[in-house]
């Protein structure tokens, strides 16, 4: 004689605690990956607008006056400074030029943004050269 053992049709309580250990450790990992990338998404944002600012502060000066310029402001929630100084290229030219560096600061200063560039020296029109 043969003896057939009948198991019922559940899950035992091992399975259970396997499938949600399995389980959690799934959902921790996608919590993780997706918070990870939330502050990704931030911090590409903020820095998107550090940019912008940043750009329109050196879009907005043609020149800079002889003595230079200092300047600095709060936009949002972002602090920015722009300050000249002059640059004296190996060549002597004809145009004075000034370095421009700005500043742009956010999240209390943890994060900064620096650009420069170069901008001619403002002159009166009595000092410009005459084209003949």
């Amino acid at each position: 004689m043969r003896r057939t053992t009948r198991r019922d049709g559940g899950f035992s309580l091992l399975e259970v605690v396997v499938a949600m250990s399995i389980m959690a450790l799934s959902l921790g990992a996608l919590y993780q990956a997706s918070g990870g990338a939330l502050r990704g998404v931030v911090d590409t944002e903020a820095r998107i607008r550090a940019t912008a600012l940043a750009t329109s502060l050196l879009d907005g000066q043609a020149s800079v006056p002889p003595n230079g310029l200092r300047e600095e402001g709060v936009s949002g929630d972002m602090r920015w400074r722009l300050a000249t100084s002059p640059f004296q290229p190996k060549g002597t030219g004809e145009w004075a030029l000034h370095r421009v560096e700005v500043e742009v600061s956010w999240d209390d200063g943890r994060r900064v943004l620096h650009l420069a560039s170069l901008l001619p020296e403002r002159r009166s029109p009595l000092n410009s050269p005459v084209r003949r």
